[in-house]
């Protein structure tokens, strides 16, 4: 498997969060940047194989304070030299694609090929309402209704003109939301003509193009974090795209990754096996003490499902098939519905076990609670992965 680094950035201490209003202090983003770098440049050196940040807007409260993971991604890119740098991921209704395609192309010239891409239809509907206005749509619950409906629709077309900018010289779009170029744009100059293209005879544009292009060719690695309907299977299956499972009863991954395979060899996309281009979601931490991996754990992401996600929907992914009625957002729900990969090496290893014999996913991405839990906390559980349970799995 190929661990991936997932930051949630949280700006501030336990108690710092606690006190309230911790994203807007300067001073707790410095120490998240200083943290950041340092286990960056420790998971280069260690061999992790990529390290991820979400996109998310407005947190004062000092969670998950990411609002351009491209951003953060060239910041500590440019402080490595080996690890690739990601995103889980750009939330694509949200974004221009035209500006968006051409900043990860940039990215990815800038980390020369170190770069991987992440997709989403995001949730969070404090600021996926606002920012989301501009395109009339919002957050999504994926609940099949009109404004799901309308997410997903603005998702494949950004998803499209993403692919076009990147994998052709020129290119024209026609669809619900996007024309381009604009119709009867005039652009007569002889340098155009000259040197580019895209005019016709009359100096009118019929395509465009985004200089640079990728890097890698035709474009980095595309990851969709966090995967839960049949349908985002089917389109990551038929576009290449790798899913992110974040389910946690083995029999709704069983048939996920099933129907990825299947529909990916419908799609042409050669014969798989099961969890191959597939990946799983864990919240990771590694400790010689099993007791103080789970204090500082229920602390971090514990702390953070049962106060952020859980009230949000995510215990939705813990849900185990068949099963009706509320489910818990408590630290001991996650630990026994097995979100939480937390304990001594041997015991992260038994886990490993169990999964590859079940799944084999070629992916895990390794949820990380930076500021929550100490940094020296952290950097042990990134060398005790590295050392005692990465050489079994690689």
């Amino acid at each position: 498997m190929k661990s991936i680094l997932f930051y949630l950035p949280t700006v501030g201490s336990h108690a710092q969060i606690l006190r309230g209003m911790s994203g807007v202090n300067p001073q707790n983003y410095q120490n998240m940047l200083w943290q950041l770098t340092r286990q960056a440049q420790a998971a280069d050196e260690l061999g992790y194989w990529g390290l991820s940040f979400t996109e998310h807007h407005f947190h004062v409260e000092g969670f998950e304070v990411s609002n351009n993971p491209v951003m953060l991604g060239l910041y500590l890119g440019m402080q490595t030299k080996h690890i690739r740098v990601g995103q889980m991921a750009n939330i694509l209704p949200f974004h221009n694609p035209l500006r968006l395609a051409e900043d990860l192309a940039m990215l990815d010239h800038m980390t020369r090929g170190r770069t991987f891409v992440g997709i989403a239809r995001g949730f969070q509907k404090r600021w996926a309402e606002v920012m989301g206005q501009v395109y009339g749509v919002g957050g999504t619950l994926s609940d099949a209704g009109e404004s799901d409906r309308r997410n997903r629709a603005l998702f494949e077309e950004h998803w499209e003109i993403l692919k076009k900018a990147w994998t052709t010289e020129t290119f024209s779009h026609s669809g619900d939301r996007w024309t381009i170029p604009v119709k009867d744009l005039e652009f007569p100059y002889e340098a155009v003509r000259r040197y580019g293209r895209g005019l016709d005879d009359d100096g009118v544009v019929q395509e465009v193009g985004i200089a640079p292009k990728p890097y890698q060719r035709p474009h980095p690695p595309v990851f969709q974090p966090f995967s839960f309907s049949e349908d985002t299977f089917r389109f990551c299956a038929r576009e290449g795209v790798v899913p992110i499972l974040m389910n946690t009863d083995d029999r709704v991954v069983r048939r996920l990754m099933d129907l990825y395979q299947e529909e990916a060899e419908a799609a042409g996309h050669g014969t798989l096996r099961r969890g191959e281009r597939v990946g799983v979601m864990k919240d990771v931490l590694v400790s010689r003490d099993a007791d103080e991996a789970h204090h500082w754990a229920a602390r971090g992401g514990g702390f953070i499902f049962e106060n952020w996600f859980g009230p949000m929907g995510f215990t939705e992914a813990l849900r185990n098939e068949g099963e009706t009625g509320p489910i818990g957002s408590d630290y001991g729900t996650l630990v026994e519905r097995g979100l939480e990969w937390v304990g001594t090496p041997d015991d992260i290893n038994r886990k490993i076990e169990k999964l590859v014999a079940h799944h084999d996913p070629e992916y895990l991405l390794q949820c990380q609670y930076s500021g929550l839990i100490p940094h020296d906390v952290q950097m042990r559980s990134l060398e005790l992965w590295a050392t005692e349970i990465a050489p079994n799995w690689l």
